[in-house]
């Protein structure tokens, strides 16, 4: 009761910290004032970063290596477990600081509540199969966001904001997107200073101009919205679905490594996996970074995300990168011959 009434109307959000940390330390909770507050003052300060000072990314020449953070639903779809195994095929492009193992929502039975650690087993098995178990941290994830400025907190939103920050603006971190955008949102609200030193490459694959229609989106719908209206230096993803292989070429697999024998059995797992028209969709992201002549690009308008996801084009938001197109075969090849090496 002393300390209620000593804090009971804080004046400072200092006081107010100290206040909830007090009644938890007996095992209270801090009244629903407290959150309201920090959910205002969150709000506030979200509101004060101009979108339109957003930095337009320029991606990096093939020979320069980037550093990277891989956020990925790996075992919601078989496509994850390609764009896996290219990256970690690419040592002299890609410097890996670790992997982030976001959620997804499904019929599967590892869905929901299960997906992020999932999505962790998965990102292990291909490392796994390429022989690198150890060799990079995977964490993970967040589960969806709850309300529009309050971020889920998780390990792999406080890693992705730790090595944000270790990261000099002139060697800005590279977050790679392949699954909803919930942790590299919640790292985002959680620490908006990230947005000086991380580059944001986002798999949504959209109906542009039209809508911002995409799987990655359904899943957390407030958190692409975050992405599109913040200050976030942004490529948009955006194609992908030609990125088709028939069996008889990942069979071929088997004879150049472990993994390439990996990845045709795990089309083995799904009936749809086997179709010919199967898109291997988020493989596309990191071939367009691997090699960026592969991958048309355009500089464009960062449009407004209605709530029922359409495009509005009204010049508030900044300019953005699109990546609209990328070279089938050429994609194709380059995994090929990556699985080709020792």
């Amino acid at each position: 009761m002393i300390l209620f009434a000593t804090f009971a109307r804080p004046r400072s959000g200092f006081r107010l910290m100290v206040f909830a940390a007090l009644l938890l330390a007996i095992g209270g909770k801090p009244p629903a004032s407290l959150a309201a507050d920090e959910y205002a003052a969150r709000r506030a300060t979200l509101h004060q970063r101009d979108p339109r000072q957003r930095i337009v990314p320029v991606i990096p020449p093939g020979n320069q290596r980037i550093r990277v953070i891989i956020d990925t639903d790996a075992r919601n779809e078989i496509d994850d477990l390609y764009a896996i195994a290219l990256a970690v095929r690419c040592p002299e492009r890609f410097q890996i600081e670790g992997f982030v193992a976001a959620n997804y929502d499904n019929e599967s039975p590892d869905a929901g509540p299960a997906s992020v650690a999932s999505s962790a087993r998965a990102i292990a098995a291909v490392l796994d199969h390429a022989g690198l178990m150890d060799k990079y941290p995977i964490k993970e994830g967040s589960a969806p966001l709850r309300y529009q400025f309050e971020p889920t907190p998780s390990e792999g939103v406080d890693f992705i904001i730790a090595r944000a920050i270790a990261s000099a603006p002139q060697d800005p971190l590279w977050v790679i997107g392949l699954g909803a955008a919930t942790d590299i949102a919640s790292a985002y609200l959680k620490e908006s200073r990230i947005a000086d030193h991380v580059r944001v490459f986002w798999h949504f694959r959209t109906e542009w101009p039209k809508r911002c229609w995409n799987f990655n989106v359904l899943g957390d719908v407030r958190a692409a919205r975050l992405v599109f209206h913040s200050d976030l230096a942004f490529v948009l993803f955006d194609t992908g679905t030609h990125l088709t292989c028939p069996m008889e070429q990942s069979a071929r697999w088997g004879d150049f490594s472990p993994l390439g024998r990996y990845l045709h059995e795990s089309r083995l797992e799904n009936r749809a996996y086997q179709s010919p028209n199967k898109g291997f969709f988020d493989l596309g992201d990191i071939a367009a970074l691997v090699d960026p002549s592969l991958a048309t690009w355009e500089t464009v308008e960062c449009p407004e995300v209605n709530w029922d996801l359409a495009y509005q084009f009204k010049g508030t938001k900044g300019r953005i990168l699109r990546c609209g197109a990328i070279d089938r075969d050429k994609t194709f090849t380059l995994l090929e011959e990556k699985l080709k090496r020792p």
